[in-house]
């Protein structure tokens, strides 16, 4: 039946389409199509990805596989748990069966979590949530508003707990659900007294709340305890109400709290979205890469608001992501400035928002008196190289040094001699991971594949009527016993199912722990004069020759050991028919 429901995914669902959602800059190559990376940070497109062969893999990190591998990944699911989505997606009947451990954790968390958030968003639609409905008016949204973003509210009482228990939820979920923590005094509920937001992934599910206390109460905002579902750095806020009008729109806006959010989609300015009172990290910026390649950092006019402006700025380009950066007069909070000036004022404005290199030059320009020195010159050069280094495109780059030099009236030679000189000392001090995250199939690292061992492979997965061709090859012939194993499980497949044009599909269930081998192999593009019967016969021989060459080394060596005149005749016979074949091979 499993296999059954990916056939029928796989043939309901196209992966470019599919995988088009996460990678929008995917663009054809050939027979293929490419993109940066969303696996790992890269400057020059190696992700690769083909519908005719329904595979993607990564040039760069070996990351590879088909549509689920993919969404495993991307989203960090089980097998079980991406099989259900895309069955969704495709249409198709599916129900989990048999969870594992920590898919039946995960369930259990899912459902405490939309208990609590039902339960919140009763209490504030309740008369005991007058006082908090009234601070919402306050600050101008509306009941229709408040119904959509479900707010909630936590009383002071911190009742939550009881009300679970009563429903069938343990003490257990609610400390695995961040809703309580465990005291010397028993149980005690996280949020007491606060105006309660539940925090959605992108996707819709809640996996967290945040909550801003109502009076006086520090902290003043508290987000959830990590979770097994919930990492702060992971999401951001109000994205999954803002992904369709992000696509439409071509552009995200940041912002920097819940209500900042919750204000600009109350005003139509649906492609806003925040993180959740952390800086700006790495993963939220690849998420947003899912959804565009540009994006609008809106600061808060302080230095502490310039200061996280350009870090989460710096983060996002290096990503790939195009980034401008906006400010608010008189410093008013957006949902502020929305209400007193109006939406299209709000949106002249992150129209009018700045290149980032121009926001950093005026920085710097506004921290020191004019007219500017050598001195300051040099400084701000070296400041501003560091924005050009982490800008992976490279017509961009040139254009920035341009305007960096044109500004400062120095040549432009000058200002990417130093850009060179820090590229140079951030590649000599580059720190690297210990090691590589494995693969969702904990698949082997894909290993260096010599280039005749790499066309044969992936010729045969193409043309497996041509296996016969190869039929004198042998372990020797082959670099390491895993080409090999590749190879034998190759021809064994065809054996199985000699009707099959394609082997890649077939290889890759048989051979799970080399599916990123296979993936790569069978994306490998074949020679525009591409034979079948010639260049894998050709091939064929010359992997023959070259284990005739080896096994050839060893007899010598094996001859030397002996010494002369020692040497058994069988040894010597070996050596013979070894030369013999070769000089065949040459002639």
């Amino acid at each position: 039946m499993k296999t059954d429901i990916v056939e029928q995914i796989k043939d309901r669902l196209d992966i470019v389409e599919f995988i088009r959602q996460y990678v929008p800059s995917l663009k054809r190559a050939g027979k293929t199509y490419k993109a940066c990376c969303p696996f790992h940070q890269e400057k020059t497109p190696s992700f690769t990805c083909s519908s005719e062969k329904g595979l993607f893999y990564c040039f760069g990190c070996q990351e590879g596989g088909d549509i689920i591998a993919f969404l495993m990944k991307i989203e960090h699911l089980s097998f079980k748990e991406a099989l259900e989505r895309l069955a969704d997606q495709a249409g198709i009947e599916y129900q989990l069966t048999e969870l594992s451990g920590e898919e039946q954790h995960r369930q259990s968390v899912r459902k405490v979590l939309d208990f609590a958030r039902q339960y919140y968003h009763k209490n504030f639609m309740s008369r005991a949530g007058d006082y908090a409905r009234a601070y919402v008016k306050s600050r101008h949204l509306t009941k229709e508003t408040c119904e959509h973003f479900e707010l909630g509210l936590s009383t002071n009482q911190g009742i939550l707990s009881h009300a679970a228990q009563e429903a069938g939820y343990t003490d257990t979920d609610l400390k695995d659900a961040g809703l309580c923590v465990q005291t010397e005094y028993g149980l005690k509920e996280y949020f007491r007294n606060r105006l309660m937001f539940p925090i959605w992934n992108q996707r819709g599910d809640t996996v967290g709340f945040g909550g801003r206390i109502l009076g006086e109460g520090e902290p003043k905002y508290l987000n959830s305890p990590e979770t097994i579902l919930f990492t702060k750095s992971h999401v951001l806020y109000g994205l999954n109400f803002a992904g369709p009008a992000i696509r439409k729109e071509g552009r995200a806006v940041l912002l920097e709290g819940y209500m900042d959010v919750i204000g600009c989609h109350q005003a139509g300015v649906e492609y806003t979205v925040a993180p959740l009172g952390t800086s700006l990290t790495e993963e939220h910026a690849k998420l947003l890469k899912r959804y565009t390649q540009n994006v609008v950092v809106l600061f808060d006019p302080d230095e502490a608001g310039l200061k996280a402006a350009l870090r989460g700025a710096l983060i996002l380009v290096e990503q790939g992501i195009f980034v401008k950066v906006a400010g608010l007069p008189d410093g008013l909070d957006p949902d502020e400035y929305i209400i007193k000036y109006g939406k299209e004022k709000f949106e002249e404005i992150l129209n009018n928002a700045q290149e980032l290199i121009t926001f950093h030059l005026q920085r710097e320009l506004s921290l020191r008196a004019q007219p500017l020195s050598a001195q300051d010159k040099t400084q701000i050069v070296t400041e501003l190289a560091q924005t050009l280094a982490k800008q992976p495109d490279a017509i961009v780059r040139r254009e920035w040094a341009k305007q960096v030099a044109e500004t400062l009236g120095i040549e432009e030679a000058l200002v990417l001699q130093r850009l060179a000189q820090i590229t140079r000392a951030s590649a000599r001090y580059a720190q690297y991971p210990a090691g590589k995250q494995p693969s969702v199939v904990h698949a082997e690292q894909v290993l260096p594949t010599p280039a005749p061992e790499e066309d044969l492979l992936s010729w045969l997965l193409k043309s497996p009527q041509h296996v016969v061709l190869c039929d004198k090859l042998s372990a020797q012939d082959f670099s390491s016993p895993r080409l090999w194993q590749l190879f034998q499980t190759i021809v064994q497949v065809h054996q199985t199912h000699p009707q099959a044009a394609d082997l890649t599909d077939l290889t890759a269930q048989a051979l799970p722990q080399q599916q990123n081998e296979i993936a790569k192999l069978a994306l490998l593009q074949t020679p525009n004069d591409f034979d079948p019967a010639r260049d894998i016969s050709a091939c064929a021989a010359k992997l023959e020759q070259a284990g005739i060459q080896k096994k050839l080394q060893a007899v010598t060596r094996q001859m030397k050991a002996y010494g002369t005149g020692q040497v058994p005749p069988e040894v010597f016979e070996t050596y013979m028919q070894l030369q013999r074949k070769l000089k065949q091979y040459r002639s």
